[in-house]
């Protein structure tokens, strides 16, 4: 609470939750890239980007349902951080890695 009684939001929840979303929307564009550009012939090399895609996906849907529960949380100096969000978005940047590692190595 500020000196006249009204709560400051402030503006690092709105920025944190922007960047999750860019880095959702980049990932997405990267998983399509490596979609459209893996050999379309070997099945396994195309498993790793599509549950990457899931993954990131699932990371999107859950930063937009949870933003405004998060904005109340930080409202009242109560904030936890997205954990949930962000281990989406490792584990599908560890999986696009791992997959174009594959496609390169074998």
């Amino acid at each position: 609470m500020t000196k006249l009684g009204v709560q400051d939001t402030g503006l690092q929840l709105e920025r944190t939750s922007l960047s999750f979303v860019r880095t959702c929307l980049s990932m997405f564009g990267v998983t399509i890239l490596c979609l459209r550009f893996f050999p379309t012939h070997d099945a396994i090399a195309l498993v790793g980007p599509v549950v990457a895609g899931i993954l990131v996906a699932a990371a999107a849907t859950c930063e937009y349902r949870s933003r405004s529960v998060r904005a109340a949380r930080f409202a009242e100096e109560h904030a936890h951080p997205a954990l949930v969000v962000g281990a989406l978005l490792a584990a599908g940047v560890l999986l696009l890695g791992a997959s174009c590692a594959w496609l390169l190595l074998g």
